[in-house]
């Protein structure tokens, strides 16, 4: 597995739409409006999700997305490591992605461009 860095990063947050707004603004991202949530898009095509508390599953308050080269092969990686998928692969955007967590709980995804 070759994670190539941090790709994605959601945070929940009582006054997500206002950060989302700071955020655009500030670091002169795109903002997307989804269904229930805003993502800053980054031109590189990384992004920053600002989402309403309790979106995440506790314990996480954050999601951070790695990108990896070859999303299948990754998730094989870490089920021989010890660390089972959480549900099924996610698509859209251009992009796949499966969340895992980590041992405290904690939820973070692989994600791979299509």
């Amino acid at each position: 597995m070759e994670v190539q860095g941090l790709f994605f990063a959601g945070v929940a947050s009582a006054a997500a739409d206002t950060l989302a707004a700071f955020f655009a603004e500030a670091l002169g991202g795109e903002r997307v409006d989804e269904d229930g949530f805003s993502r800053v898009v980054f031109p590189n095509g990384s992004s920053l999700a600002l989402v309403p508390e309790g979106w995440v599953p506790p314990p996480s308050d954050t999601n951070l997305g790695f990108l990896v080269d070859d999303l299948d092969a990754a998730t094989s990686e870490l089920a021989a490591r010890g660390v089972p998928p959480e549900g099924e692969v996610g698509e859209g955007a251009g992009l796949r992605y499966r969340h895992f967590r980590a041992p405290d709980g904690r939820r973070f995804e692989l994600i791979e461009r299509t």
